[in-house]
């Protein structure tokens, strides 16, 4: 695994860590010639570092041991919301150690200035035929370069895309998306049990994420709500408005992917957060708590300005 341009970007070159609670998956980062500190035992975080968390336990003791950490540089990668298996992080940690962070952190500065510059938008690549609106009060979120400058911890999706989120049904969605794109994956979150869902979504979900990496997938939205998901013309919809909670088939985010480096290696029937950095957009449903998040992934879609639609530069 090469790790050169992610030391130069995140950790100026310095040694680092990669620290986790699952004893099997640190062995086999060791294997690899990595670093490793078993979280349980830590009462500082290394001074750069790598964490993945395979269970929420885990999760809030990194969080409280970075807070008796004075100097950090650390990259979060909550593995356990998303698919808790040692193959699974193995995955996500090769792609992200495949990654340009660099080219990905300069991306997102000109996506930003992209989305900040206009307020409608259209979309090619993959057989896109959709619009996009972004509206006055729309806050993007995007991690630069100055974001990873002193001590931060960052999660590991905030290096890959810039997005808008609407998590608050009661608050004005910050975009307005319609029209139909090709899927190549989905990505499903649930960020602690729900008892009040029902049994058997998760194995659903998975047999439609394997079915979808498999053989793709088109969306259908119709002013921020999911219409359509076919699966070889085999509708698809009464199962993620099951599966998405109280928000039902309402769209939750936006985003555009920015990492380009991925794109040779990536297995979209693996859970992993880092599939959604893929270069290209997603949009998802739910909110990962009432229901699950899910993730819509169509890559190799461009993004641009309507009024520079016929225009041969892309901007993403």
């Amino acid at each position: 695994m090469s790790t050169s341009t992610m030391i130069s970007t995140l950790f100026d070159h310095e040694e680092f860590s990669i620290v986790a609670d699952s004893d099997e998956f640190l062995e086999e980062c060791a294997l690899l010639g990595f670093k490793t500190a078993q979280l349980s035992k830590l009462t500082e975080l290394p001074k750069n570092s790598i964490v993945f968390s395979f269970s929420n336990d885990a999760a809030k003791a990194m969080f409280e041991v970075s807070k008796n950490t004075p100097l950090q540089r650390s990259i979060f990668c909550a593995t356990q919301v998303f698919e808790p298996s040692v193959a699974a992080a193995l995955y996500s940690l090769r792609l992200l150690l495949s990654s340009d962070i660099e080219q990905c952190i300069n991306t997102q500065r000109s996506v930003l200035h992209m989305l900040n510059s206009h307020q409608t938008f259209c979309f090619s690549g993959n057989n896109a035929d959709a619009s996009l609106v972004i509206h006055p009060h729309a806050q993007p979120y995007a991690l630069l370069s100055e974001d990873l400058s002193g001590s931060f911890v960052q999660s590991v999706a905030e290096l890959f895309e810039v997005h808008y989120a609407h998590m608050k049904a009661d608050e004005p969605c910050p975009f307005t998306f319609n029209g139909t794109l090709r899927i190549s994956g989905i990505l499903t979150v649930l960020r602690k049990p729900n008892p009040t869902l029902p049994t058997g979504l998760r194995s659903s979900l998975e047999w439609l994420r394997n079915r979808i990496a498999q053989e793709g997938a088109l969306l259908s939205v119709k002013d921020n709500a999911v219409s359509s998901l076919k699966v070889q013309n085999e509708e698809q919809i009464k199962l993620l408005d099951l599966a998405a909670g109280n928000r039902g088939l309402k769209l939750t985010e936006f985003a555009v992917g920015v990492n380009k480096r991925i794109a040779a290696d990536i297995n979209y029937g693996i859970n992993s957060q880092m599939n959604e950095g893929i270069s290209g957009i997603h949009l998802a449903i739910g909110d990962g708590s009432s229901g699950f998040h899910i993730d819509f992934l169509s890559p190799l879609v461009c993004v641009r300005p309507a009024d520079q639609f016929h225009n041969d530069v892309t901007v993403s």
